[in-house]
Order: structure tokens, then sequence, then C-alpha cells
């Protein structure tokens, strides 16, 4: 869609909307994130409630393009673990008192309970064709962010030609006890990482893994630390949280991503249902899901977009050279509960 024909209307619409001076276009670098009717009706709520399961401060860094580009709408971010903001919303909602607008969670299963409850608001941003079949459901959400799961090591106490270079590597007998990673139930992301495992790898291999006697934390920055400080030799982790580290502190680790394939975890992004303020929670969403709103993601977290045309951050290789798997939608929620249960018991349900 051609923006021309929004410029006259933009041009009355600064006149009109305090704030909304510079022609503030309905787009991001060129790309179409709104039409002129719904920034006037975005400036004229003033304000998106921002839900996420994110890092508050990192969150506010990704969107400061979009507060600089729409001053009128003053952005609030509340930051928790999806399974609080889930509670958040399903508590909100039956009290009859609405508060957010907008979501980012880390649970394909937990987002369709939202959508089957009624919970969330139909939408298909501009940006849909964008993201691929497996990084959405169209009409509902979209990966507004997400996580691979990869393996890393201390690179002080092991060497490049000892270290782990495939996902087999780890079952080496070397490594038994000097493995850590987290929990299958500590989210989305820890319950693809288990999935790829067994589906990819075999039941077998998951088996194997458990045997190694890998610790476990309830959280991926105390996997991150234990293999930078030493406590631990090899970890699997997210590759948001290693980032961090290895690139912005200078930790002693390196990231493998392993030719069998590495397992990618869907943040949804979504729309709720009710929102005080649906007209800028739209908008928001639709800058978010556009090519400037994930480079802004990708350089505050070091995040790999879903959008193929979006550079990986310094220091990670291209989303091209990675085998990604993600089973798709469906087959998550198909496999979700009996995964978790089968992970559990191997593990004696710790």
């Amino acid at each position: 869609m051609s923006t021309k024909r929004f410029l006259p209307a933009l041009g009355l619409l600064a006149a009109i909307v305090p704030g909304l001076a510079q022609a503030q276009l309905a787009t991001a670098n060129g790309e179409v994130i709104g039409t002129p009717e719904l920034v006037k009706a975005a400036c004229a709520e003033g304000q998106v409630i921002y839900y996420t399961s994110q890092s508050d401060g990192d969150e506010r860094s990704i969107i400061e393009p979009f507060a600089k580009q729409f001053p009128c709408i003053k952005v609030s971010v509340v930051s928790a673990v999806t399974g609080r903001l889930y509670e958040r919303v399903r508590t909100e909602t039956q009290a009859g008192k609405p508060q957010g607008d907008v979501m980012m969670i880390t649970d394909e299963a937990l987002t369709q309970q939202l959508m089957d409850a009624k919970l969330l608001a139909p939408w298909t941003p501009p940006a849909d064709a964008a993201y691929p079949g497996n990084a959405k459901v169209s009409g509902w959400w979209y990966a507004g962010s997400g996580a691979f799961m990869v393996a890393i090591y201390n690179t002080e106490l092991v060497t490049a030609a000892d270290a782990p270079k495939t996902w087999t590597d780890l079952l080496n007998p070397k490594w038994r006890g000097q493995l850590v990673t987290s929990p299958i139930t500590i989210g989305g992301t820890a319950w693809m990482q288990f999935a790829f495992m067994h589906d990819v790898l075999g039941a077998d291999y998951l088996k194997k893994f458990v045997a190694q006697e890998p610790k476990l934390f309830p959280a991926y920055n105390p996997v991150v630390l234990s293999v930078a400080r030493g406590e631990q030799l090899v970890g699997v982790t997210a590759a948001l949280n290693e980032y961090s580290e290895r690139v912005g502190n200078g930790a002693p680790i390196a990231t493998v991503f392993p030719a069998e394939g590495v397992p990618f975890t869907n943040y949804p992004l979504m729309l709720l249902a009710s929102g005080p303020h649906p007209h800028a929670g739209e908008l928001f969403a639709n800058w978010y899901l556009s090519k400037v709103g994930q480079a802004s993601l990708v350089r505050v977290r070091g995040a790999y977009s879903a959008r193929a045309d979006v550079a990986s951050a310094p220091g990670n290789p291209p989303l091209a050279q990675i085998k990604r798997w993600n089973p798709g939608h469906d087959a998550i929620l198909k496999e979700h509960d009996a995964l978790l249960n089968e992970v559990l018991a191997l593990f004696g349900r710790r």
C-alpha cells in the first residue's frame, strides 16, 4: 500500500492533534504501520499499557523510537513472568476491569488458552506477510520476539577442540555433572528445548541427556553465569541471555549453534480484548512488528527476529545460517502436556 494517499490527511491531522508535528506518517522507515485514522484515534487515546514478560529496562529502550515518533502516546510498560501476566489478564477480565492493551509472553500454549477464552482481539498487522507460518497464528498473534536454545561453554576451561559442537557431543561422559540448563517447567522456551531433543534427536537422546545429571536453574541468567564463572563447564540456555554476557560483558563463554538444528521459541505479541486503548495498542503493536521495531529489538537485546529481512546482532551468525526448528503452533498444542509429563518423570518430577 502506498503512503502517498496519506499525505494530505496527515498534514491536516498534524494541525488537529497536539504533538503530531513533522508529518508523523503512519509508516516506520517507509513500512506502513497504520492509517491516518488509526494514528488520530491512537493519539486521542494518548496511552498504551504494554504487558511483557521481557525485561522492563530492555523494553523501554526498544520502544524509544516509537515514543519519539508518536509523542502523543505514552507507553506504560508492565513487566512480569509469563505465568503472572496470564493470570493478571484473566483476573482483570473476570473483575470487569481490563487494563492491558498489548501483551507479549513466551508460551504459545498459554496464548492459545487466552484465545479460547476470548481474551484476545482479532488483529492482522500490515507486517503479516513478513512473518513465516510457524511464527504466527494469522489474525491473532505474531512473534514479537523469540529465543534460540543454544549450547555454551567456558572458553577459559574448555578448548575449542574439546568443546561440544553438536547436540550429540553433550552426551559425552566427560560432561556428566558438568552440564547446566533449566527445567521444562519454567516456560515455553524450555519446553521447546526438550521438544527438540525428543522430536528431532529422539526419545533415547532425551533419556541420555537426563542421565548426564544436568544441574537445573529456575532461570536462564544463572545458567549463563554458572558457565561464565566456571562453576559448570557447558550449558544449554537461551541465546537472549548468553548474548548480553558474551558480547556486552565480555564473559568467557562461546556459543554453539549445532548443525542438527536449533530450537526457536516464538514470543507471541497480541492485542488484548477490551483493552482501554485499542487504537493506540494496535498502532504500537504494528510498530513493534515492523522492520524498525524488530531492528530495535535486535540492537537492544541481541535477540533474533522472526523476520528474514532483519539482520542479526553483531557477534551472532545470520539467521539464514541457522537451521531453525519450531514444529508449529498446532503441533505444540498437541504435544505440550504429554511432553511436559514425560520430561518431569525422567527428572524424577523435579
